[in-house]
């Protein structure tokens, strides 16, 4: 694909982006789209065979740039108060940028089978991949790093995010959101108090793979009367 049409077909999908925030799904047309964008309908079919590739464009292009700004905001973070804390400020971000608008209005069209669906479950697997880096650098040294699992815990706090955000969006209520970052930051720093484990360091292992011989108390006694 040469940079052109690249530049092109970017340009497409914001617009698309723009028409879904705008009008919904059921209002995202080739017309609306091009009116979003400045350009002529036709224009689309040019770079995409339909609507439906199309949103899956979208579906990929917008949760990609997603996935790679939180990657670039959590990985290594101080602590899990840290983590909240940028957590929220990524949140508003999104609200502000009608990202989650866009993935709602998708995943509202997605059916079972379609290649919607699809390009929707493959962005969240790596939402949830995201998830399991983050926990995994958390939880060593902590008294529930063998209690959980990480995969399950990480799908779990995906969904659980995803589902916030669609009652969110359908009732409009923002406290609910508020109220889940605030719990998160009592949650956290109750987190960061937790006493963390030091593993002993340990010698080099003899050459034949066995225990070095271990004193017996008599033979201490002994050597101390010579």
């Amino acid at each position: 694909m040469t940079d052109r049409r690249g530049q092109a077909r970017e340009r497409i999908i914001r617009a698309a982006e723009r028409s879904l925030v705008e009008h919904g799904y059921a209002g995202t047309t080739a017309r609306s789209i091009a009116a979003a964008g400045g350009f002529a309908p036709g224009f689309i079919y040019y770079h995409f065979a339909d609507l439906d590739e199309l949103l899956v464009a979208v579906a990929v292009h917008s949760s990609g740039e997603r996935v790679a700004r939180y990657r670039a905001e959590v990985t290594g973070v101080a602590g899990a108060v840290d983590l909240v804390r940028r957590l929220r400020l990524l949140y508003d971000e999104d609200v502000a940028s009608g990202h989650l608008e866009v993935v709602q209005e998708l995943m509202s069209a997605a059916r079972p089978g379609s290649p919607l669906a699809a390009a929707l479950a493959a962005q969240t697997r790596e939402w949830e991949a995201l998830g399991e880096q983050v926990i995994t650098e958390l939880l060593p040294g902590t008294a529930l790093a063998r209690l959980f699992a990480v995969p399950v815990l990480a799908r779990a706090v995906v969904a659980y995010y995803l589902g916030m955000q669609t009652l969110t969006y359908l009732d409009g209520d923002t406290g609910r959101p508020e109220a889940a970052f605030r719990q998160a930051v009592r949650l956290a720093a109750a987190f960061d108090r937790l006493p963390r484990s030091r593993r002993r360091a340990r010698g080099p292992a003899p050459a034949s793979g066995m225990a070095p011989p271990t004193a017996h108390p008599a033979d201490a006694r002994v050597r101390g009367t010579s």
